[in-house]
């Protein structure tokens, strides 16, 4: 173990200074893979809830269901919790409330895949740059020389050279892996947010209708002013 980690950091410092940035930058994409792979861990909700949960409020008014989630740090359960809080507004507020929840759910999302995306791009850049940079070293020492230089000479330095290329491409490699991994996660939660955004929108919408409906039945009941009135006087 400790040789090997010796050994890696002999090979650093044989691949120049490039060789400093791109360690660098793998240390900043390993911290946010661990990050996002905690995020979407505490992320993980089960939609068979989710659903049990919205039926719980709409059907039975059992509000204890959702509230019971506020704990969970799910963006589907914040979204609901959301909606939950403005059953009472008008249709088209809380449409808008949801809509507004669920951006906000999807930038927290991709919080920090820029980043990865970024230093995935660049790493092979800069070792590409650092093995161009140690070939025109190595060249530099032929022209020098006028060409008497001996072969094994050149070929260390050379061999030297491609090493930053080498820690690029080791570097970028895993990272698109689980960029790809981190962009399927997000656009599986986007559909649970919109799918469960709009069951919840959709049944409050009944819900709503219904009780628009008994009201226009009660206050248009034959005799029922009358009877309001009587009771008055």
């Amino acid at each position: 173990m400790i040789e090997t980690f010796l050994s890696g950091i002999e090979l650093m410092g044989k691949g120049g200074f490039m060789m400093y940035p791109i360690f660098l930058a793998s240390i900043i994409a390993f911290a946010i893979i661990i990050e996002r792979i905690i995020f979407f861990k505490k992320s993980k909700e089960n939609p068979d809830d989710i659903l049990q949960a919205i039926k719980d409020l709409v059907n039975n008014k059992n509000t204890r269901s959702l509230d019971s989630r506020q704990s969970n740090e799910g963006p589907v359960s914040r979204m609901l919790t959301v909606g939950l809080q403005a059953q009472k507004d008008p249709l088209w507020k809380l449409e808008e409330k949801l809509a507004v929840n669920g951006r906000e759910e999807i930038q927290g999302l991709r919080k920090n895949l820029r980043g990865l995306e970024v230093i995935a791009t660049i790493s092979p850049l800069m070792g590409l740059l650092g093995t161009v940079m140690g070939m025109v070293k190595a060249f530099n020492k032929v022209a020098q020389y006028k060409g008497q230089v001996d072969p094994s000479l050149l070929a260390g330095g050379i061999w030297e050279a491609l090493l930053t290329t080498a820690a690029g491409l080791a570097i970028a490699i895993p990272i698109v892996i689980m960029l790809n991994y981190f962009e399927r996660k997000v656009e599986s939660i986007t559909i649970l947010l919109e799918k469960y955004g709009q069951y919840l929108v959709h049944h409050l919408h009944e819900e709503q209708g219904e009780s628009t409906s008994d009201n226009s039945r009660i206050t248009s009941k034959p005799g029922a002013s009358s009877e309001l009135t009587e009771q008055r006087v």
